[in-house]
């Protein structure tokens, strides 16, 4: 189809503001620029909102079961006030040694002291506290303060009891998240020429947990190296500094735990220690309180190490993943991309009913497919082990959503801008000439009218008797007055049909019917409207009378036949319309009804159905045809039979 600008009925070709190649190369290429942006800006860049991120996936998944051989034996108020009494001073060594006694009676593997030992005491205490340490697997805590390391008292030191730093390192905004970047402390040796490389506590914890499994499994134990700066093997497992810790409970949830003056005065079920890790802690140290990602409470430092030894024991560490800043700029832009090409898509919203509501819908199905699935999966990885970034990739799914919302309304507005402007230039064509059905339904498909071609239409003229002498007699205005008053009348006996109002010239109107819209039945409704016009005129006639005005009378000719209809005129100014032989017999025919008659063609009248009475008037030979025409009248009411 010829779709020229100069041609009349450009106005109704659709012209957006994309073509098609343009809109499939910004589909494809926006959204990767897109992607590569935040991509570069967005890495590493989100920390802050990242850590809150992992905390909430570690609340969506909540406490896990701890591993039963994880046993915590917490020092509050309540057991020091029970083992010292109303008026003595509390002293931790005089009772621990009771405290190590039981447990490891009770058959415990190994016991970790995250408590205070450096000092002197009471030298027969302290003799009498290495002694029962030196006869069972004891961890002494290493702390370092003030540029120094904290060990314990010299007695403890000769009971070659192992050590283990209890240093933490809790992220910026104060939630302990992770094992230390350096999660070893070196110590000079004698002489301070050799080092001596202390482990972090947990780890000797979970050594001799496994080298026990080890050797009930009936095999030699498995050997630790905590000598590489990066990551420590642990009896055969790898664990890397800096990780984040796959935190299974805090305080009250899933730990068993016991109350320190209950263990000193042996009040707890042996079987509690047959194979047992347990740490022994101060749980009322403010000093020794921080946040997990489990909960918003204040977590005791001891419960940092038995979630340590629960991951290495239960082998479940968590895994960042992908490793590294490039490849995390990589999963950004990757997974922006897709979600661009999908929010990208621009599609034709503004030409369809309700658009604008297919449209959110759309959008909201990438958000849900794209935030909601990412989350998903992340919360699933991370149930699994494995730690993906959220908020990087979800804020850049956030930017190309926006951006292509905006991009959207854009070539939306303007498309619903120039659909407008159409549908104003329909409706100052076709709105005084069609009934607003029809109007309606050439706005919803221009195309209908968009080309010139020949079709069967019924074309109906119909002038007003003796007009001229009647006009002479009056003033302009008054002329001008019954023409609009009798144009009103009858064009919407034109309307009620469907018709279309082609023209009007001087006191004819010319109607045709299967234009704009093809309409199989139009004889019918040609007939009809001429029926419908000579009642409504009998009507006004009736309302001159009564004003003294003289009646008025038309003359109304139809006929059938194939007619070229569309555009006719220039792109500045053009008229749909109706032309071609068809046409000017109508209108010959119009011009034989000096009596007021309704004369139809022959061929006009076997169009017609039995709800029609017609009776043959004569045959004459029109003027310019050159050819004998069979006319009949048509008769307002069907003949009675």
């Amino acid at each position: 189809m010829d779709t020229s600008p100069d041609l009349p009925e450009s106005y109704l070709y659709e012209r957006p503001a994309l073509t098609s190649r343009g809109r499939l190369l910004v589909w494809l290429l926006t959204p990767p620029l897109i992607a590569a942006c935040c991509a570069a800006a967005l890495t590493g860049r989100l920390d802050s909102l990242e850590r809150l991120s992992i905390d909430a996936r570690f609340r969506s998944r909540g406490p896990l079961v701890p591993d039963p051989r994880i046993v915590v034996v917490e020092i509050d108020e309540q057991s020091r006030r029970t083992l010292a009494g109303p008026q003595v001073r509390f002293d931790l060594r005089a009772h621990l040694d009771d405290a190590i006694a039981q447990l490891a009676d009770a058959g415990a593997v190994c016991i970790g002291l995250d408590v205070w030992l450096q000092g002197r005491g009471d030298s027969a205490t302290d003799a009498r506290l290495a002694e029962v340490m030196a006869q069972t697997n004891v961890v002494l805590g290493v702390a370092y303060t003030h540029g120094m390391p904290v060990r314990a008292a010299e007695p403890f030191l000769r009971t070659d009891s192992m050590e283990g730093t209890v240093a933490v390192q809790p992220d910026p905004d104060g939630v302990l998240r992770r094992l230390p970047d350096r999660a070893f402390l070196d110590l000079a040796g004698a002489g301070g020429v050799s080092l001596e490389r202390v482990p972090h506590f947990p780890f000797v914890l979970a050594y001799f947990a496994l080298s026990e499994e080890q050797l009930q499994a009936g095999g030699e134990p498995l050997p630790a190296d905590f000598r590489a700066p990066d990551r420590a093997q642990i009896a055969g497992r790898v664990v890397a500094y800096g990780r984040l810790i796959n935190f299974a409970a805090g305080p009250g949830q899933g730990f068993r735990t016991l109350d320190f003056a209950d263990v000193v005065r042996a009040r707890f079920d042996p079987e509690l220690m047959d194979g047992a890790v347990v740490l022994i802690g101060d749980v009322r140290s403010v000093v020794d309180q921080f946040r997990i990602p489990l909960s918003e409470k204040l977590c005791p430092g001891v419960y940092y190490h038995a979630n340590v030894v629960d991951q290495i024991l239960g082998d479940r560490p968590l895994v960042e993943r992908p490793a590294g800043r490039r490849a995390g700029a990589l999963l950004v832009f990757g997974i922006a991309t897709v979600a661009g090409w999908y929010f990208w898509n621009l599609r034709d919203w503004w030409a369809l009913r309700a658009g604008w509501l297919l449209m959110v819908s759309y959008f909201a199905g990438g958000v849900v497919l794209f935030w909601g699935g990412w989350w998903l999966l992340c919360q699933r990885t991370f149930n699994a082990g494995t730690v993906l970034p959220l908020v990087a990739p979800l804020v850049a799914v956030g930017v190309v959503l926006l951006s292509a919302l905006a991009w959207q309304l854009g070539v939306s507005t303007v498309n619903a801008r120039r659909l407008a402007r159409r549908s104003r230039q329909i409706e100052s064509l076709f709105g005084r000439a069609v009934s607003p059905q029809v109007l309606e339904a050439i706005k919803q498909d221009p195309g209908r009218i968009a080309r010139t071609e020949v079709r069967e239409v019924s074309v109906l003229f119909c002038d007003i008797r003796g007009f001229t002498a009647a006009s002479a007699e009056l003033p302009p205005d008054q002329v001008a007055a019954m023409l609009n008053e009798y144009f009103e009348s009858i064009t919407s006996a034109v309307f009620e049909q469907d018709g279309f109002v082609d023209k009007f010239v001087g006191d004819e109107l010319m109607a045709v019917f299967s234009v704009p819209l093809e309409q199989p039945d139009h004889a019918l409704r040609a007939a009809r409207t001429g029926q419908a016009i000579k009642r409504r005129l009998a009507g006004l006639n009736d309302k001159r009378v009564a004003r003294g005005q003289s009646p008025l009378d038309c003359g109304v000719g139809i006929h059938c036949g194939p007619a070229a209809v569309g555009h006719i005129g220039t792109a500045r100014r053009a008229n749909y319309t109706v032309v071609g032989d068809t046409v000017n017999l109508a209108a010959r025919i119009e011009e034989l009804t000096t009596g007021g008659e309704m004369l139809v063609s022959e061929e006009f009248g076997r169009r017609l159905d039995d709800s029609l009475a017609i009776r043959p008037w004569r045959t004459v030979e029109l003027r310019g045809s050159g050819r004998a025409l069979g006319l009949f009248e048509l008769l307002m009411e069907k003949a009675p039979v």
